[in-house]
């Protein structure tokens, strides 16, 4: 039996994947992709810096895709098992074909313009001086406003403030 170039890309990728502790998500081809997470702000975390927290996302569809009530967070959970360092999409977020989408812990004003990179502000204020990004790893998760699973990505400390 002949294995289709497609599905021996495929095993390639994720093998890739996990030999950069990165995992691949439940969803194959995902239309929202994280591309990179700032995990570790540069000195000491404080509210000055905690806008350097953020979590980079990439349409990867060729249409325009509506985001909206999708939520972003990472494994914490409250007593009552709520994920509440998250950040929801507010109605209306669209994101054009290859767009890019940024998350932080800072306070600000969300910049929506679908032809620009689009940001938004979680204004955290928990955590230590509002960071919420473990420094020594953590998963980042997308999913749906029904709470299906649209992406994940797992990262560890590598020494450094970003991983990709």
């Amino acid at each position: 039996m002949r294995i289709p170039k497609s599905a021996t890309l495929l095993s390639a990728s994720v093998v890739a994947l996990a030999a950069f502790g990165l995992s691949a998500s439940a969803t194959v081809d995902p239309d929202l992709s994280v591309t990179r997470v700032n995990y570790n702000a540069v000195g000491a975390d404080t509210t000055a810096n905690r806008w350097q927290e953020a979590i980079y996302l990439k349409n990867t569809s060729g249409a325009e895709l509506d985001i909206s009530g999708w939520k972003v967070h990472d494994t914490y959970r409250n007593a009552e098992d709520e994920y509440t360092n998250a950040y929801t999409f507010p109605a209306g977020t669209t994101v054009k074909a290859g767009g890019l989408v940024v998350v932080t812990s800072a306070a600000g004003v969300n910049k929506t313009d679908p032809n620009a990179t689009q940001a938004y502000y979680m204004d955290f204020k928990k955590g230590l001086n509002g960071h919420w990004l473990n420094n020594g790893g953590d998963t980042v998760f997308v999913e749906k406003a029904n709470g299906d699973q649209v992406t994940k990505f797992v990262y560890d400390f590598d020494n450094g403030y970003y991983v990709r």
